[in-house]
């Protein structure tokens, strides 16, 4: 009997919820069929079976949460040449994918079963406030009993429960929601973010559009995406990202750009690889596929894992002005708002005010003040960088 596990996929990926089984119990299914799709924070992905046979058990249910390493489902296999050296043996399935894993933080973790953990969430309490009685440290929902008949003092809730009304609705994040909950949370909680925000004039980018668009697909955030690197070249500690383990920063030689795309599931941050290297046609090009497979769900491992800086762009929607949080773990992300007039120097101009979040630990204002200046410049004389 084979016990197929939860694998790693992908960076700093702790766990994933059980989007939907593709097999059932009694089915038969060939090394590499599909077994079921795991969503995590950064994306959906299908995981495949290691060996041929018939699933004997699903062991988690659609729309639980499982742990990497967790046991996920057993497959009863007649094939002897994937039989594992120890009857029962987990089986660790790898995702189309290869993904590297990193332990450059630390995030808190417990042991529990799925169900488990939903029992724990069904009655509001935080896995991390629960002794395990066990000497393995695997919580148990007795664990949890007994945390909740510990005196209200012993348990310290930093807040009383809220009255809810017949007419009220209790929203409880999960899924794609879920994860963005926790990911945000980490954000505002490890980086002491500060924002700066100025206005440019952007009529030089919309006369390159108009003029390009004509033979070629070009976008407007590309602009910024590329422009984001130019100015990298004299402020290269934008481009980093944080090692929370070490307390160190790494000022990263390539620029990977995320651009955060809407799509029925929620926020997904894309990535655009090594942006020096492109021209705004290949940006727009990159942007508008991945942004396309987002929306039907088609996006790989790849496509999302990387990224050095982020750009959002809310302007389409709209919303002068906005402050932006940092995409974890990288220092500093740029906000494009939509596009407006204001005054430059007493002289009424069209353009947007652009919004730079960064980290202060690692960036102090005057160097963020002057990146956002080189920027500036940079995007109203976007010809000298649009490339061929």
């Amino acid at each position: 009997m084979y016990t197929v596990s939860l694998p790693p996929i992908g960076e700093g990926i702790q766990e994933g919820e059980i989007v939907r089984w593709t097999v059932k119990p009694g089915d038969s299914v060939k090394k590499d069929d599909e077994l079921v799709e795991v969503m995590t924070d950064k994306i959906t992905v299908k995981i495949p079976s290691p060996v041929a046979g018939k699933i004997e058990k699903i062991l988690i249910n659609e729309g639980e949460t499982a742990m990497i390493g967790d046991a996920m489902v057993q497959i009863d296999s007649p094939d002897e040449s994937n039989s594992p050296e120890e009857p029962g043996k987990k089986v660790e399935t790898q995702v189309h994918q290869e993904v590297s894993v990193t332990t450059d933080e630390k995030i808190p973790s417990v042991k529990a079963t799925p169900a488990v953990r939903a029992y724990a969430r069904s009655k509001n309490v935080d896995l991390l406030k629960v002794k395990p009685a066990t000497s393995d440290g695997r919580i148990t929902k007795e664990d949890i009993d007994a945390y909740m008949k510990q005196p209200i003092e012993a348990k310290a809730p930093t807040q009383p429960a809220t009255a809810v009304s017949g007419e009220d609705e209790i929203f409880t994040p999960t899924g794609i929601r879920k994860i963005i909950f926790d990911k945000m949370t980490k954000s505002k909680q490890i980086i002491p973010h500060f924002t700066i925000t100025d206005f440019i004039d952007t009529s030089n980018i919309e006369n390159a559009i108009s003029q390009y668009s004509k033979k070629k697909y070009v976008s407007f955030t590309a602009f910024f995406v590329k422009a984001v690197t130019v100015a990298f070249k004299d402020f290269p500690k934008l481009n980093a990202v944080y090692n929370e383990k070490d307390k160190t920063y790494t000022i990263k030689k390539k620029y990977n750009i995320g651009v955060a795309v809407d799509s029925p599931t929620g926020l997904t941050v894309v990535v655009v690889r090594d942006v020096a290297s492109k021209n705004i046609f290949q940006i727009s090009e990159e942007i508008k596929d991945m942004a396309e497979r987002a929306r039907n769900g088609k996006l790989g491992l790849q496509d999302v894992q990387g990224s050095t800086f982020s750009v959002t762009n809310i302007g389409s929607i709209g919303g002068i002005m906005a402050t932006p949080i940092i995409n974890y773990p990288e220092v500093a992300i740029l906000e494009i708002n939509t596009r407006t007039s204001g005054f430059v120097n007493g002289e009424l101009k069209h353009g947007l005010y652009l919004t730079l979040a960064c980290d202060h630990r690692l960036i102090d204002g005057a160097e963020a003040a002057r990146y956002l200046e080189k920027l500036k410049e940079v995007l109203e004389y976007p010809l000298m960088y649009i490339g061929d």
